[in-house]
Formats: structure tokens, sequence, C-alpha cells
């Protein structure tokens, strides 16, 4: 009881100073003194609260930019997808644009992968032996302004390793490549271009006194057995000989990179019954 009368009379007693102060010059000179720490609280009050409005501002900013940013990326996918359907769908006009030899079918394959040993890189196409597929097939392309006697068909490569599903492309500019070619004037001058180095192919074996001129066209010889001739290999850009030699030989560069074709034609030997 004695403890609780204490406390009252403390509570009394303060109450009764805050009256005293409050009605007396005392509260004027004590909001004097407390002036300027107010002022100084309010601007770091202000302060703070600016720089609370600038950080969430400039968290916003990042965000919307990371936003507008993955945005772009989006539309920049798009547009590369759709120039791919593009090029993809005009491959395939140019494709079913080819016409076929005749005595031969055509089937339409796929790259679907490469592999690399020491002969060279070769590619994987979609068809195999299920779908009539044998070694030594040739695998065409059609090329804007090849020679009108190729009938715009271009030799890409031959066929050499065969599966059940799938089979081996091997382009004409690799090492591992030899075809029976002639030139395409005289169509006589048979010789044998052989690839070199992935870049280009090389006719061996020309009669040192065979005329031969740099842009002149080669095709592939009426002497393969399953291939049709008439296909440009590639066009003349070297001429080499030497005196006392039996044989000359030239380089051939073939009219686009052959490594960019998706979609080629291999062409079957119709089979007569």
């Amino acid at each position: 009881m004695g403890r609780n009368l204490r406390r009252v009379l403390l509570w009394l007693l303060a109450l009764a100073v805050f009256l005293v102060i409050s009605v007396t010059p005392l509260w004027r000179g004590g909001q004097g003194l407390a002036q300027p720490w107010l002022r100084s609280l309010v601007q770091i009050s202000h302060a703070t609260g600016t720089w609370f409005s600038q950080v969430w501002r400039l968290s916003s900013l990042r965000l919307e930019n990371e936003a507008l940013r993955h945005q772009v990326a989006e539309l920049i996918t798009r547009q590369s997808t759709s120039e791919a359907v593009y090029g993809e769908n005009d491959a395939l006009r140019r494709l079913l644009a080819l016409p076929a030899p005749i005595g031969y079918d055509r089937l339409a394959v796929e790259v679907i992968g490469q592999q690399i040993d020491e002969t060279g890189v070769s590619y994987l196409i979609n068809r195999g032996r299920r779908d009539g597929l044998a070694r030594g097939l040739a695998a065409v392309a059609g090329v804007a302004g090849a020679p009108l006697a190729t009938a715009g068909l271009v030799l890409v490569g031959t066929i050499t390793d065969v599966g059940e599903q799938v089979a081996s492309l091997t382009l004409t500019t690799a090492s591992a490549s030899e075809v029976l070619a002639m030139l395409a004037p005289a169509q006589t001058a048979q010789t044998l271009a052989v690839g070199e180095y992935n870049l280009a192919v090389r006719l061996k074996f020309l009669e040192i006194d065979q005329p031969v001129a740099v842009g002149e066209a080669v095709i592939t010889s009426n002497l393969n057995t399953l291939m049709p001739p008439g296909l440009l290999i590639g066009t003349v850009i070297t001429v080499e000989k030497s005196a006392g030699e039996l044989f000359q030989s030239a380089v051939v560069a073939p009219p686009t990179p052959l490594e960019q074709f998706r979609f080629l034609y291999v062409l079957k030997p119709i089979t007569t019954p």
C-alpha cells in the first residue's frame, strides 16, 4: 500500500512540474534552445527521405532496364528465327526447282551433322540403305549462275559410308574425295578431280599438251558408273605445268562454299527390271 502511494505521489509531482513549466517562460526558453536541434533534425529527415526516394527510383529504373533488355533479346531471337525460316524455305524452293538428269531419281536429304577424321570433314545425312543409298552416289545442289550445260546442278559430294538410316557425305573438296572429271568445252579430256584441304579440287593427269584455260568449267565425266555426266564441279583458277613432265594439273574452285548447303538431292540411277 505504501509503495503504491509513493508511485501516485511521484506521478502527481511530475505532472505538477510539467504544468509549471508549460505556463511559465521556461517553456519558451526550452523551445528556443531546442529549435536549432529540431531544424537540424528536420533537414536530416528531409535529406534521408530524398536519398531513399532516389534509391527507390534507381532500383525501379534498373528493373525497367532489365525488362527492356529481355524484350530486346527476345525480339532479336524471333527475328533470327524468322530469317532462318525464310532462308530454309528459299533453299527448299531452289531444291524443288532442280531438274533430274535423265535416267536418275532424286532423293531429298538433309545434312544433320558432321564428323572429322584424318581424311577431313564428312557430313551425316538423314537417309540410308533403306532409302536406296549406296556408296558413290552423287549429292547435288543448285547454284545461281551455273553454266547452262550443267542444268544448274553442282556436285557437292559423294556418298561414302551407308548405314541403315543415315549415311556419310564426303565433299568434293575433302582429301578423301576422288571423282572422274572432264573439261566442259571439250568433254574429251578425262581427268581425276581430287579434293585438297577442304578448300579446292585439283585436276590430275591432264595431258601436257591439253589446252586448259583459267575460268574453264569442270564437270563430271561420262565414265562414272553411279553419277550422271555434266554435273558442275567448279572452274579452273590455276594451271600448273612443268617442262619435261607428261602431265599438267589445275586447281579448281567450287562455285560456292559447299559446306553451306543443308538440303540436297542424292541422284539414284533408275534400274530397269
